[in-house]
C-alpha cells in the first residue's frame, strides 16, 4: 500500500481524500501517515468498529446509497470494490452521484490482485469500460494519469490498480456537453474526454513534451484545438506559463471554460498560428505543436513564426502523421494539406532549428497500422533503416550561435536580486549566454550526443579564446569523450592541447571562465586515468585541488574535493599512505571551508531558492564523506585492502553524480533496445 499511496499522491496531490470501501486495503492509514486529510467509508460495521481506534473520527459506516457526506466534501474520492456488485449499466449513474461529492479527482482503485475478482467476461474487466463510464458521468481522464501508467503499458487493457479521472467543471459540462463534443469531433476532439487507444496516443505526446519543458518556461501550444494538451503540459511540467492558440473560436471557448477556469497559469487565444502578433519576438521558451503542419497550407510561414517567437535557446516539439496516404499518394483526411515522411519533416524543421531527437509512435485502431500496439520508441538520428510507424515526433532546439546581441533571460533564475548570484550570472560573464542551456545544462541541452558534440566543436573553434563560452564547449566535448568509453591517446592529445591553451589564456577576472578552468583540470585527470597515465593524472588532480572554488561558488568544490579523493587513491596505489591521508584530510577540510561561506552563491535568495544549489551542496558533502570514510579506513588498507574501497563507494547524501551516471547508462540501454526494436519492426515490414 505504500507504493499505492505514493502513486495516488503523485497524480492527485494534497487535499482531502475519501476512500469508499476501505475494508480491503490500508490505503487510508498510509495517506494519513503522509500528512493527508484522509477518511474512509465502508459498509461493514464490524470492520469500522475494529479499526476505529486506528483513526478516530475518520472511519464512517455508509454505502453507495446511504452516506453521511455533503456535496463537494472531498478533493479526491477513491472507489473500486464497492462498485463490483452493481450491473455495468448502473455504474455511470453511481459515479455521477459521487461526481457531486468530489471537488477534483476520482480514482478507480483495486488493490494488488483484486482485479482477479472481476470475471474476464464482465465489462468491468476492461479499463476502457471505466474510462467510458467515468466520462459519461462528468469526468475526464486525469492529465497526470500517464505519469503512473506509461503509454506502452496501456496496451494491457485489463482493469489495473489505478484509473485516474478529473472532474469536469459544472458550468463547462453544462455549456459543452458530450453531445456537443460528438458533433464537433471531425476536426477537434478533447482527448481527455475520449476513451481508448487513439486518445492515449495523443495525450502521451503531451506527457512526453512535458518532460522536455524546463523550470519557469513560458510554453506555447500552437494549434491547441480544445486545449486539453495545454492543460496536460501545465499539469505535468515545471513551466510557469502556458498559452494555447487555435484558429477555431469554438474550440478556444471550450478550452477556456474547461481548462483555463481556475488555473491562472493557462490562457487561450483565438488566432492563426502563422501570424501570432500578440506574442513578442523571442518571448517563448518552448513551442509544442502536435498534428499541426500537415493542416497548414503554408507550413514554412508557420515555422518562420515559431522561430520569431521562440527564444534563441528555446525548444520546439512537434509531430506529424507518417505517410498517411492512399495508393494515389494523397492523404484521405480532407483537413490535411501535406503528406510527410521523416526526410521531409526533418528537412522542414532543420531549415530553422537544430533537430536533436525523434520518436516513432503507433496507436493502432486507425487508418494506418490498424492492428498495431501502443508503442512510442526513440529512434536514433543516425539510424537510416526503415521504420514502420503512424507518427513521427520531433524535438529541435533554437540555434543561438548568432544571438549574442539579444538581451538574455533565463526564467528559472528570475527574482534572484540585482545583481544575481555569480554562479547564475550568465549574461555578465558569457559572450553569448544563450549557448548555456543548449550546450551545457543537463536535462535541457541538445539530446543527441553527436549533434551536441558537433555543436560544441563549432563553439570551441569559433568562440573567443579563453572565454567562458569556449571553456564550456571544451568541457562538454571532454565529458562526451570520457563517457563514450573510447578514449585514445590521439584524442586526448588534441583535447589536452586545447585545454592547455584555454588554461593559458582564460580571463582570471571572469569567475565563469575560472569555473571551466577548474573543471577542465579535473576532466583532464579523469581522461588521463582512462588511458592509464597515472602520474600525469595525479598532476592534473593536484592542480585542480589547489584552485579555489570560491572564486566561482562553493558548489565548484565538487571538482576540487573529488580531485583530492582521486589524488589520495593514486597515492594509496603507490603505497604513499601519508600522502594519501593528507589528500583525504584536505578534502574534508575543503568542504568545511566552502560551506561556511555566503550561501547566496549556493541557493540564491532564501525566499525563492535555487533548488539545484542544495542538491549540489549535498554532493559536496557526499564527496567529502568519502574522504572521511577513507581517512577512517586507512589503517586497514594493508590488511584488508578491499574494505576501504567498500566504504568510499557509499553514497549517503547528494547522489547527484551517481544518478547522472545511472541515467547515462539507462539512456544508452534505452537507445540500444530501441535500435533492436526498430530493426525487428523493419524486418517485419
Amino acid at each position: 500500500m505504500i507504493a499505492d499511496a505514493e502513486s495516488i499522491l503523485k497524480v492527485c496531490g494534497m487535499g482531502s481524500y475519501l476512500q469508499i470501501g476501505c475494508e480491503n486495503s490500508t490505503l487510508v492509514f498510509e495517506l494519513l501517515k503522509r500528512s493527508i486529510d484522509a477518511y474512509g467509508m465502508d459498509s461493514s460495521s464490524q470492520w469500522i468498529a475494529a479499526h476505529h481506534d486506528r483513526a478516530p473520527g475518520r472511519l464512517f459506516l455508509g454505502s453507495l446509497t446511504n452516506y453521511p457526506f455533503k456535496p463537494a466534501s472531498f478533493d479526491t474520492i477513491i472507489i473500486g470494490y464497492e462498485l463490483l456488485p452493481y450491473r455495468p449499466e448502473e455504474v455511470t449513474a453511481i459515479l455521477g452521484v459521487f461526481q457531486q461529492m468530489t471537488r477534483r479527482n476520482l480514482v478507480i482503485y483495486f488493490p494488488p490482485d483484486a482485479s482477479r475478482a472481476i470475471g474476464a467476461n464482465n465489462p468491468m474487466h476492461s479499463r476502457i469500460f471505466w474510462e467510458k463510464a467515468a466520462i459519461q458521468a462528468g469526468y475526464r481522464k486525469h492529465p497526470r494519469g500517464m505519469l503512473i501508467i506509461p503509454y506502452g503499458e496501456l496496451e494491457d487493457e485489463r482493469t489495473g490498480r489505478f484509473t485516474f479521472f478529473e472532474r469536469v467543471p459544472t458550468q463547462a459540462n453544462q455549456e459543452f456537453s458530450l453531445q456537443w463534443l460528438l458533433a464537433t469531433r471531425d476536426l477537434h476532439m478533447d482527448m481527455l474526454r475520449e476513451a481508448g487507444r487513439r486518445s492515449d496516443a495523443h495525450v502521451s505526446r503531451y506527457i512526453h513534451a512535458a518532460s522536455r519543458i524546463r523550470p519557469g518556461d513560458t510554453v506555447l501550444d500552437a494549434a491547441c484545438g480544445m486545449g486539453y494538451g495545454t492543460a496536460v503540459l501545465a499539469a505535468c511540467s515545471p513551466g510557469s506559463r502556458f498559452i494555447g492558440v487555435d484558429i477555431d473560436h469554438d474550440s478556444i471557448a471550450y478550452a477556456e471554460a474547461n481548462y483555463a477556469a481556475g488555473n491562472p497559469a493557462v490562457t487561450y487565444h483565438a488566432g492563426d498560428v502563422t501570424n501570432m502578433s500578440f506574442l513578442e519576438d523571442h518571448s517563448i521558451d518552448a513551442v509544442i505543436s502536435f498534428e499541426t503542419i500537415e493542416h497548414v497550407p503554408d507550413y514554412e510561414a508557420f515555422l518562420v513564426e515559431v522561430k520569431r517567437v521562440l527564444k534563441p535557446d528555446g525548444r520546439l516539439l512537434g509531430s506529424v502523421p507518417h505517410l498517411w496516404c492512399d495508393e494515389t499518394g494523397r492523404d484521405p483526411n480532407p483537413y490535411h494539406f501535406h503528406v510527410f515522411d521523416w526526410d521531409k519533416l526533418n528537412s522542414a524543421i532543420s531549415k530553422h532549428f537544430i533537430v536533436d531527437d525523434r520518436w516513432a509512435q503507433i496507436a493502432g485502431g486507425g487508418y494506418k497500422l490498424s492492428n498495431g500496439k501502443r508503442v512510442m520508441q526513440n529512434v536514433p538520428l543516425h539510424y537510416n533503416g526503415a521504420v514502420e510507424t503512424e507518427w513521427w515526433l520531433i524535438s529541435a532546439c533554437g540555434n543561438p550561435v548568432n544571438s549574442a546581441a539579444l538581451a538574455y533571460s533565463n526564467p528559472f533564475h528570475q527574482n534572484q536580486g540585482s545583481p544575481p548570484p555569480v554562479h547564475v550570472s550568465f549574461e555578465k560573464y558569457y559572450d553569448n549566454p544563450w549557448l548555456y542551456r543548449v550546450m551545457v545544462q543537463l536535462g535541457e541541452r541538445l539530446v543527441d550526443r553527436q549533434v551536441l558534440a558537433d555543436f560544441c566543436s563549432r563553439i570551441a573553434l569559433e568562440a573567443k579564446t579563453g572565454s567562458a563560452d569556449q571553456g564550456a564547449a571544451l568541457c562538454v566535448i571532454g565529458y562526451q569523450l570520457l563517457e563514450s568509453g573510447n578514449v585514445t591517446l590521439k584524442d586526448l592529445s588534441v583535447l589536452t592541447n586545447l585545454i592547455n591553451e584555454f588554461d593559458r589564456t582564460y580571463d582570471r577576472n571572469n569567475p565563469h571562465a575560472y569555473r571551466w578552468a577548474v573543471s577542465l583540470h579535473f576532466l583532464g585527470g579523469r581522461l588521463l586515468l582512462a588511458i592509464g597515465q597515472r602520474d600525469e593524472a595525479l598532476k592534473a588532480f593536484i592542480t585542480c585541488a589547489e584552485m579555489d572554488p570560491m572564486v566561482f561558488c562553493p558548489l565548484l568544490a565538487t571538482k576540487t574535493i573529488s580531485s583530492r579523493m582521486y589524488a589520495g587513491l593514486l597515492y594509496l596505489g603507490q603505497s604513499r599512505v601519508d600522502d594519501a591521508r593528507e589528500q583525504f584530510r584536505r578534502g574534508v577540510k575543503e568542504a568545511h571551508r566552502v560551506l561556511q561561506g555566503d550561501w547566496t552563491n549556493i541557493v540564491g535568495t532564501l525566499d525563492n531558492p535555487l533548488s539545484f544549489g542544495l542538491q549540489e551542496a549535498a554532493e559536496v558533502l557526499d564527496i567529502a564523506s568519502q574522504c572521511a570514510q577513507a581517512l577512517r579506513c586507512l589503517d586497514r588498507h594493508e590488511s584488508v585492502p578491499g574494505f576501504i574501497w567498500e566504504r568510499i563507494s557509499l553514497k549517503r547524501f547528494g547522489l547527484v553524480e551517481w544518478n547522472k551516471s545511472l541515467e547515462r547508462e539507462n539512456d544508452a540501454l534505452r537507445r540500444t533496445l530501441s535500435q533492436r526494436q526498430i530493426t525487428r519492426s523493419a524486418a517485419a515490414v
